[in-house]
């Protein structure tokens, strides 16, 4: 076990791995990216492949391949092992039996059940296919978004789970079926067009079902289950991801026919949340991978409160935020199958910042001869994000500006008014500065840094480890317990081994994080200052006579205290004093 263990250490690249998740920027030989474990608004999570571990210097979160699959995926170390192991491509000794499988996983068997179940209807259905051809979903789309359909019958899944041997007990638990008075089972999902909802790391975790004609509910969305909570799962986003990240952008709408018509518009970054608002959860999945989003709501009113929610909750994340004009009576899908992709990319690329699209969209419901228009306006300005916003809009309002016909004095007329609003308002709190995070360096000594950095050199090592073998060789308790720490876990000598096989193996998980610590910030000061982070040998060396020095002055204090006679005290202390001049 341990050495298939070491061989997935060896085999895994841990920024490709934490990078499906987080998007990653490369520092030298680290990556770092905001933290998943936190609402990280500075990149504070560092990642270095070199040693295999990451680590947040924010929260503290830490770790190496295996707690992270345990930690994001919520499985014990045997299945993050067959995880890992079939990322890798290492055939494990011991492989778990079927009825040993995790309940995660027979969850997502469940899952998987249902979706093929639900695709193989949707191919029998006429009357599913002919929704789909009215609704512009061809063959690909059908495909690509794995969609089905229920059929309307009581237990037409309940009966397909049962015989696959999936317990309907758990399957209800997972909002495909329910219990009836009589203790029996029924269908969810009955008569509804299935949308299946994979989270970020693509497994399948819920369904979203519409109905095919008139009713209600229109649509119905799995509740919260072991797998899904639905406040931190965005529909489309495994495809939309990447398109997400390479852009910085990411454009949100309200439905599922919604993200499916953007992405078959060519606008893959489309996302949206699932039977509720968005949710500062929802915010957090979307700062890891981009800083901008696009709102593509429908133009009724129902659909501008929404986008008015979302601006809130996405500026309190930190998101430069657009508001995308739609027609009116208009949404994402019904854009795309009346006036064609196009219009559906030049409404995103079109998109205004919040305080012109406020205004506009006062504009057009209440009129500029009433005062409520100007109390709202007033309002909107108050709250902009920039003067270059307030300032557009002033130049704007001013045509509207009633009683006044001069422009300029117009203008000004509206900037006298909004500097008394701003000086009766308590004011914003301004926002933090951005900030570099950096790793904190341990409390060890300098040369104690350079010692235990030389075991990551191959020709430094040995030399290294012999002064770790000395006994008083440290000058601090740290640099003492780590360097005890790795004489103990390496008796014979560190392995000629990759780092991130033979570090995972120092113990308690406390000093081998120390040690990983000390390897990240000097990899990253290095790179701060585009210099190698190889430690010269001439380096170490000194670093040993130092350490020898500091281990004869206080062998020197413990005799003084001990009542040691004179001449033996000036006998050490020359000996001390010869050993200096040699280094200088």
């Amino acid at each position: 076990m341990a050495d298939e263990v070491n061989e997935i250490r060896s085999r895994i690249d841990l920024a490709d791995l934490i990078g499906q998740r987080v998007a990653l920027k490369r520092v030298g030989k680290n990556w770092k990216g905001l933290c998943p474990f936190h609402d990280d608004r500075n990149p504070s999570f560092y990642v270095s492949p070199s040693i295999g571990r990451y680590r947040c210097f924010a929260c503290g979160a830490t770790g190496d391949a295996f707690t992270w699959v345990m930690q994001t995926q919520r499985v014990d170390f045997p299945e993050a092992l067959e995880i890992l192991a079939g990322i890798a491509g290492v055939r494990l000794s011991r492989q778990r039996r079927p009825d040993e499988r995790s309940e995660r996983q027979q969850h997502l068997a469940a899952m998987q059940a249902a979706l093929e179940f639900f695709r193989e209807e949707l191919r029998r259905s006429k009357a599913a296919r002919d929704y789909c051809a009215r609704r512009g979903l061809d063959d690909a789309a059908i495909d690509e978004w794995e969609l089905g359909y229920a059929p309307d019958v009581e237990a037409a899944l309940a009966t397909r789970l049962q015989r696959a041997g999936h317990s309907l007990a758990e399957c209800a638990s997972l909002f495909l079926v329910d219990r009836d008075p009589s203790g029996g089972f029924f269908d969810k999902f009955r008569g509804r067009l299935i949308f299946p909802i994979r989270n970020e790391r693509g497994e399948l975790v819920a369904f979203g079902g519409r109905l095919l004609g008139d009713g209600h509910p229109k649509y119905i969305n799995s509740g919260d289950t072991p797998l899904f909570r639905k406040s931190r799962v965005l529909y489309g986003f495994p495809k939309a991801r990447a398109a997400i990240q390479a852009s910085g952008r990411a454009v949100l709408v309200e439905g599922y026919l919604d993200v499916i018509a953007c992405h078959r518009a060519d606008v893959r970054q489309a996302v949206a949340s699932l039977g509720t608002s968005l949710t500062a959860e929802h915010a957090q999945l979307l700062r890891r991978w981009c800083e901008e989003v696009a709102i593509l709501y429908d133009a009724d009113e129902a659909g501008q409160k929404a986008a008015d929610r979302a601006y809130e909750v996405l500026r309190e994340a930190g998101f430069k935020v657009r508001f995308a004009l739609m027609p009116a009576g208009e949404d994402p899908d019904t854009l795309l199958r009346t006036k064609g992709a196009a219009a559906v990319r030049q409404a995103v690329e079109q998109a205004l910042p919040p305080t012109d699209f406020r205004i506009r969209r006062l504009a057009a419901r209440v009129p500029p001869s009433d005062e409520a228009f100007w109390q709202q306006a007033f309002e909107i300005l108050a709250e902009a994000e920039s003067e270059l916003d307030v300032e557009r809009q002033v130049a704007f309002l001013a045509g509207l500006y009633p009683g006044v016909r001069d422009p300029a004095a117009a203008q000004n007329a509206i900037r006298r008014q909004l500097q008394r609003l701003r000086t009766g308002r308590a004011r914003r709190r301004a926002p933090r500065p951005e900030r570099e995070t950096a790793p904190l360096a341990p409390k060890l000594s300098a040369a104690e840094r350079t010692v235990f950095l030389s075991l990551l050199e191959p020709s430094l090592r040995t030399a290294a480890f012999e002064a770790l073998r000395q006994e008083d060789a440290m000058e601090t308790e740290r640099g003492a317990a780590l360097s005890r720490a790795i004489v103990v876990a390496f008796p014979q000598g560190i392995p000629d081994a990759d780092p991130k096989v033979w570090m995972a193996q120092i113990e308690p998980e406390e000093l081998r994080q120390e040690f990983a610590d000390l390897v990240v910030d000097h990899q990253t000061k290095a790179s701060a200052r585009q210099i190698p982070d190889a430690i010269p040998e001439e380096f170490l060396l000194d670093a040993l006579e130092r350490l020898n020095a500091s281990r004869q002055r206080r062998q020197i204090q413990r005799l003084k205290e001990e009542g040691l006679d004179d001449e033996r005290l000036r006998e050490l202390a020359e000996r001390l004093k010869r050993a200096q001049q040699r280094k200088e």
